[in-house]
């Protein structure tokens, strides 16, 4: 071992100083050396220079000891620190004399050092003082982002002591919903030098969320930009948590409709909710708190039943549950539940009783009527069914039938296997009997069928009733549909608009959304699509011979045939009763696709047995390419169409290729064209306005305004036909541009006049979107038109938000910007997510009028109806249902909650001037657009 005694030389040196030998091991070290890194001889013993440093020098050292031109070198260094920490300093390192058969010898000297660079501070009074509460102060070097901070704080943040710290590992610990406020907190703090005092929550090693409070300062240092940031931190998540249970317990016990009140051990009234009082007739009195309970409360049951049980409460800490009977305000008896409960103290001892009191009158009286049948009627909801010991039906509920289709007439007498769609093995309902028998209680999901035939999956519970005997008397069954393989509500409702209800393939609106996405894939790739459309012939005799069920698994069976049939990527729909629908992407050779038809023909041709009955089916097939530029899918649908009308010409059976486009149509259609272009010069379009109502009020709740073609031949075309007319030649923009600037002008002539016109409701087509600057044309409207700003609800339909989601989110933006309100129609035809809609500045959410429709007959349509509503409540939107033609339709939307209805029924379209006279409150109205029921 080295003799480490320093030289008197090296121990007369002020600053520390130590020789290496040839190999950079400590030779010699004076006391300045160990005091300045706070070793002892002990601990350098035997260690080399490196050993000391965190920076590496030994390729310098190294060249010193055998290049004899370098006689010192002076180095920037990071000497470790015994306690922990760094100490930079600079040192000189030079070569010592020596004989030449000596290896040479370095002696090293620090020159300089820089103050204690520890993260860990050594711990102060005022430190322990902060960890009883546990808290800690912290510093922050802010040129080094370095923390300094004493070991209290470490723990709080799960940091090890001993290692280095910076701001940077301090904001990673911080929960990233919180890591923001803390960035912009500090960073206000650096550029202003104002104190800043902020909460977050740090997730310790277990997972659990912890509070932090936080107060910090900038403090600079005296003749320099940057310098540090002093503060403290503490931990108050047990504060939070008990700020939280008191605010939680506050709002119980006010919201409660019990009588709830606290005494303590002499009786004396501490507390007491609002109902307490109010009973007692001392809602107003001013001696309440603090006064003995006989005095706030007076002598009677309660009073009785509480002073008779003070001995099991206060001594025996039982709880009491008595029932009372008191005489209510209207003079009638009233049966109350009392419930004492003790209420311990921090040291566990008894300190007062908390009395909870419930009117139960009603509660009592059902308990004592509906005993027998309360595990019949425990959820009238759910359709409930009760057997005999037999498993012979003898009851269902209203429940029932709508969800199962059969009425009681029809079950009543009949085994519950009727229900069965044979989807379970056997084995299945052993086990299910054997644990009914032997618990009397059974749960679970089964498959289960309708009336018409639907498969559907259905959470079932069964319960045994027994008599005074314990003998079973009865079963009862009680089920609900289950959405749990649908996954959420979303998800649920997204299902119920795309698919088909009988077959569960997309129906049409599912169809022509896939259609347009291949048609757009097609058009950019230059592919081939094929849509066939597949007609079942004389469908319509075997519903009216066999029965609408027979024609249902039919159709369940034909579906599952071309299923069967077609490749997995092409998209198979069911478009209405008897016709269905393919679209085939990526064909190499038209060829195919006739092969394909032949195949369909072949498969459905075969032997169908449905329930008994051997059918035979035959189908006619409309083919349609996308040939031409820019086909869209209303021409390849009227292709399809047309060629499957030429089939059925020919005596059906059969499939026919339509042509790329006859010439008389396209001649047709330019001559339609022409056509509108000279309507427009001749100013055959004019504007129309319709009155829209508020579904509660029945008044006026909004104008639209659309535009009509007045044909001389064909007479009043409206709005909805412009886009099949025009197709691709560019008048759909040069239309609507129209509308807009005629329907603004209007509306500023009529808010002019004072007219109360609460909006008005203008469609922006995606001609308009897409090919036009249309905040620059607003801009522009607004300026020349200022009375509309706020007035002015632009219309865009959902698809214009799925197709074109940046662009719209600019127009929305912009918008808004300019006062103008925005609204989506069409809604429910495809499905927006609620986060999209929640971002955007929407006022209102329009249903597509096909649901609106068909709302009055379809359970299916009601429901996607009420989704869509159910969203725009709790996004804080109103709704508008377009297409409202009938009463029933208009009774059903305002029973939903629906806000707004649009259609038919609320008047036809008037012009300006009639519309004029319904708002002007100064002239008698020649015709009145209010609806009356």
């Amino acid at each position: 071992m080295p003799n480490l005694q320093s030289s008197p030389l090296l121990a007369a040196l002020p600053m520390g100083a130590l020789i290496l030998d040839h190999r950079l091991s400590v030779l010699e070290v004076n006391d300045a050396f160990l005091d300045l890194l706070e070793h002892t001889r002990e601990q350098v013993s035997g260690t080399t220079f490196e050993d000391l440093l965190l920076t590496p020098i030994d390729e310098a050292l190294t060249t010193l000891l055998s290049d004899d031109a370098t006689q010192r070198l002076e180095l920037d260094v990071r000497f470790t620190l015994q306690r922990g920490g760094i100490l930079s300093a600079s040192i000189s390192v030079s070569r010592i004399p020596d004989s030449a058969e000596n290896p040479p010898r370095l002696l090293a000297i620090v020159l300089r050092h820089a103050m204690d660079q520890t993260d860990v501070k050594p711990t102060t009074a005022a430190d322990e003082v902060l960890s009883l509460i546990q808290a800690a102060s912290w510093e922050l070097e802010l040129a080094t982002e370095r923390i300094y901070a004493p070991k209290t704080w470490c723990d709080l943040w799960g940091f090890s002591p001993d290692e280095t710290i910076d701001h940077n590992d301090a904001i990673q610990r911080i929960l990233p919903a919180d890591r923001e406020q803390v960035l912009a907190a500090l960073r206000h703090a650096c550029e202003t030098t104002e104190p800043i005092s902020i909460r977050f929550r740090v997730p310790d090693a277990n997972g659990e969320i912890r509070w932090f409070e936080s107060t910090g300062q900038m403090k600079t240092t005296e003749g320099s930009l940057t310098g540090r940031m002093y503060g403290v931190v503490m931990d108050i998540t047990e504060r939070c948590k008990i700020d939280q249970a008191l605010a939680r317990y506050a709002d119980i016990v006010s919201s409660s409709p019990d009588r709830i009140a606290y005494v303590d051990r002499g009786c004396r009234l501490l507390a007491a909710n609002t109902p307490f009082l109010r009973a007692a007739h001392r809602l107003q009195a001013r001696n309440n708190i603090g006064y003995p309970f006989k005095d706030v409360c007076g002598d009677g049951p309660l009073t009785a039943l509480l002073y008779r049980s003070l001995g099991r409460c206060l001594d025996r800490q039982d709880i009491v549950v008595e029932d009372i009977r008191e005489i209510g305000r209207n003079g009638l008896p009233r049966d109350a539940e009392v419930r004492l409960f003790p209420h311990l103290d921090d040291q566990g001892a008894v300190a007062g009783i908390v009395i909870n009191i419930r009117d139960v009158t009603q509660l009592r009286g059902s308990e004592l009527r509906l005993r027998q049948s309360a595990a019949v009627y425990a959820s009238t909801s759910e359709g409930v069914v009760i057997t005999d010991a037999d498993g012979t039906i003898v009851s269902v509920n209203s429940a029932f039938s709508q969800i199962t289709g059969y009425t009681a007439a029809e079950v009543v007498g009949n085994k519950p296997n009727l229900l069965n769609s044979n989807w379970h093995p056997k084995r299945f309902f052993v086990r299910m009997w054997r644990q009914l028998l032997r618990s009397g209680f059974w749960q679970g999901e089964i498959w289960n069928r309708r009336k018409d035939g639907e498969i559907y999956w259905q959470k079932l519970t069964i319960r045994s009733i027994q008599d005074s005997r314990n003998r079973v008397v009865n079963f009862v069954g009680v089920f609900a549909e289950s959405t749990a393989n649908l996954g959420s509500a979303p998800r649920r409702a997204e299902h119920l608009i795309h698919y088909d209800a009988l077959t569960k393939l997309p129906n049409r609106l599912l169809f022509e959304s896939r259609l347009d996405h291949a048609l757009e894939l097609g058009q950019h790739k230059g592919a081939l699509i094929a849509t066939l459309l597949v007609d079942l012939d004389r469908f319509s005799h075997i519903n009216s011979s066999l029965g609408h069920h027979i024609g249902d698994e039919l159709l369940r069976a034909i579906a599952f045939r071309l299923r069967e049939t077609v490749r997995p990527s092409d998209t198979l729909a069911r478009l209405r009763a008897d016709q269905f629908a393919l679209i085939i992407e990526d064909i190499a050779d038209p060829k195919e696709v006739e092969e394909i038809a032949r195949r369909l023909q072949s498969t459905l041709g075969a032997t169908i047995w449905v329930n008994g009955h051997e059918m035979f089916v035959t189908v006619s097939i409309g083919i349609a390419f996308n040939t031409g530029s820019d086909i869209e899918r209303q021409t390849i649908i009227a292709r399809a169409e047309s060629a499957l009308r030429l089939v059925k010409r020919q005596g059906r059976n059969g499939f026919r290729i339509a042509t790329a486009g006859p010439a008389e149509p396209i001649n047709d259609q330019q001559g339609m064209v022409e056509l509108m272009r000279n309507g427009l010069r001749k100013n055959e379009f004019k504007v129309l306005y319709r009155i829209g109502h508020n579904l509660l009020t029945k008044d006026c709740s909004a104008v639209q305004a659309r535009l009509h073609w007045t044909q001389r031949e064909q007479g009043l075309i409206p709005p909805e036909r412009f886009p099949l007319l025009t197709n691709d030649s560019g008048l759909l923009l040069e239309l609507g541009q129209l509308t807009l600037h005629t329907a603004c002008e209007q509306l500023q002539a009529w808010l002019s006049r004072g007219l109360a016109v609460e909006s008005m409701l203008i469609g922006i087509s995606e001609a308009q979107l897409v090919r036009s600057d249309l905040i620059k044309t607003l801009t522009l409207l607004v300026k020349e038109n200022p009375l509309i700003a706020h007035r002015l609800e632009l219309e865009f339909s959902e698809s214009l938000l799925v197709k074109h989601r940046e662009q719209i989110a600019e127009v929305f933006s912009g918008a808004n910007r300019l006062g103008i309100l925005t609204s989506l129609s069409e809604v429910g035809a495809g499905w927006t997510a609620p986060a999209v809609l929640q971002r955007l500045p929407i006022k209102t959410l329009g249903i597509h009028a096909d649901f609106v429709e068909c709302l009055s007959d379809s359970v299916h349509d009601q429901a996607v109806v009420q989704a869509v509503i159910n969203m725009a409540q709790a996004l804080n939107l109103s709704t508008r249902a377009d297409g409202v033609r009938s009463d029933k339709q208009f009774n059903l939307l305002s029973n939903m909650g629906c806000n707004q209805a649009l259609g038919d029924l609320c008047g036809e379209p008037l012009c300006a001037a009639e519309i004029q006279t319904f708002l002007d409150p100064n002239s008698a109205p020649s015709r009145s657009p209010t609806y009356k029921s």
